[in-house]
């Protein structure tokens, strides 16, 4: 059986050796995403993840390839909780899509935990029984162990970088965020510290249904700390219990200031 770390780990001297070392990036495991409002109590997919798959993670993390900006033939691997918001949305031809259990993460049968289109969630997603193609939120194709599938794509990007004049015009600042991961987050600034184990039981929920979108908090007990509501106009994660957010400006628009909260939506003193 092929030892998957050490084979992503010649790969990324390969890269290296090629000078295409730009095009690999790992994002954050802890990046924080807001869940849907027809979801908010986030995903069970703990049953889906295979011993390889978590080893990987484990020893590699969630590596983000792309040569360039929306590169279908490189994949993002999507950290948990962007995992588990995408993964309420795929759904198959037997089964349907997930169905939302009151007060309960969500059962789903397929975990997303990587694309090449986040927008339009197509890439790939692990079942029971291995890796899926998923292609516009459908699972549409059994493709092997997840082993078997990583194996697959570093064959393809090794035939792919080893054509002629590969990577000669790439522009390595349009491949950053190829798969715009961290565009669909709450937060893009990577030099941040590590959230904390009582920030990350704190979940924004979102509702864009209309326009402005709707925002709630909930704990990961499944209290509501601030019900939905229009109140703001964006949000950004909570640390050490004090969030940034938006407010609408006087004329309804999106430039209002930003201002500080607590885990209640109370305000709280700027600073100095």
């Amino acid at each position: 059986m092929t030892d998957i770390v050490s084979r992503w780990r010649q790969f990324e001297q390969m890269l290296q050796a090629k000078g295409l070392g730009w095009a690999l990036d790992y994002a954050p495991a802890d990046l924080r995403r807001s869940r849907m409002a027809t979801h908010p109590h986030g995903a069970r997919l703990d049953h889906l993840l295979p011993a390889d798959y978590r080893t990987f993670v484990k020893e590699v993390g969630y590596p983000v390839l792309g040569f360039s900006y929306y590169d279908r033939r490189g994949t993002t691997f999507l950290p948990p909780e962007a995992m588990a918001v995408l993964s309420v949305e795929i759904h198959d031809e037997e089964h349907g899509f997930p169905k939302a259990v009151e007060g309960e993460p969500t059962p789903c049968r397929h975990a997303f935990f990587a694309g090449y289109d986040l927008s339009h969630i197509s890439g790939f997603a692990l079942a029971e029984d291995g890796v899926w193609v998923v292609e516009d939120s459908a699972a549409i194709e059994y493709v092997g162990s997840f082993t078997e599938w990583l194996e697959g794509e570093l064959i393809d990007v090794e035939h792919r970088i080893a054509e002629p004049g590969f990577g000669e015009d790439a522009d390595p600042d349009e491949a950053a965020d190829p798969h715009r991961l961290l565009g669909y987050s709450l937060e893009v600034d990577l030099s941040r510290p590590p959230h904390s184990a009582a920030d990350l039981e704190l979940n924004w929920v979102e509702d864009q249904s209309d326009s402005p979108f709707s925002y709630g908090l909930i704990d990961a007990e499944g209290r509501w700390r601030i019900p939905m509501g229009r109140r703001y106009v964006e949000v950004r994660p909570f640390r050490d219990g004090v969030a940034e957010v938006r407010l609408p400006a006087e004329d309804g628009s999106y430039g209002g200031p930003w201002t500080r909260i607590d885990t209640e939506g109370r305000p709280v003193d700027q600073p100095a």
